[in-house]
């Protein structure tokens, strides 16, 4: 859905990450991801910490976790069952999220949703929370399944809005993922504080800014560019 008039102070476009950054999905990717492992018989056991698993590819987790190549794509076909089944409806709205959204369509910024999920999923996830209506579109993996970086899916969002100027859209999320994939477009890069990215890995990835609140990302994204 399409924003407000624009003020002609404000950015162009606005693309969002969706976990970590709009909402906290925890319990739900991480629940599905440790049934998919036990299903083919590599279980995690409950005290382990997978906080690091969100946000990155799911073929990165599985290398991460020493997971036989063999059992990849029957614990990726597994989790996306999973996560259809309970898990994409375990998501939680990040407080204050709803406010930055709709301030920006105030001010006539357009949004599109730019995340690692399939796009369908993506979707499902929006309507969970009641904010699919405030995106003019969903950005993510293909129903292939195959894998894509943030950086082809900033270029779907990016073409799906009609090919805006980089440099007055920016591309807000949690972890260095989200930075590369603005940064391979010439987008802004706002990254948050409140995601899954590990310790030192925003200062590292070096966004435009950093935000510690909702509140703030919005007076950032409205000083920008």
């Amino acid at each position: 859905m399409r924003s407000g008039r624009r003020r002609p102070d404000v950015l162009d476009a606005v693309l969002f990450d969706l976990d970590g950054t709009i909402t906290d999905p925890e319990v739900g990717i991480t629940g599905s991801f440790r049934r998919a492992m036990a299903d083919v018989g590599h279980p995690v056991a409950d005290d382990v910490d997978l906080r690091w698993m969100i946000g990155p590819t799911l073929a990165e987790s599985l290398d991460r976790v020493g997971l036989p190549t063999d059992l990849h794509q029957a614990v990726i076909d597994g989790y996306r069952a999973h996560l259809r089944a309970e898990g994409l409806r375990q998501a939680e709205l990040v407080a204050g999220m709803p406010e930055v959204i709709d301030g920006l369509r105030a001010d006539g910024v357009r949004l599109a949703l730019a995340s690692a999920k399939m796009i369908d999923m993506g979707e499902t996830t929006l309507r969970h929370v009641g904010l699919l209506d405030r995106f003019e579109l969903v950005a993510g993996c293909l129903p292939d399944g195959a894998v894509r970086t943030k950086g082809q899916i900033v270029g779907d969002a990016l073409a799906g809005l009609g090919g805006p100027d980089p440099g007055h859209v920016a591309m807000v999320g949690d972890r260095r993922h989200d930075i590369e994939g603005a940064r391979q477009h010439g987008c802004l890069a706002v990254a948050v504080e409140w995601g899954f990215a590990e310790p030192g890995e925003l200062d590292r990835a070096a966004p435009d800014r950093i935000v510690a609140t909702p509140a703030e990302l919005l007076t950032v994204l409205r000083a920008l560019p």
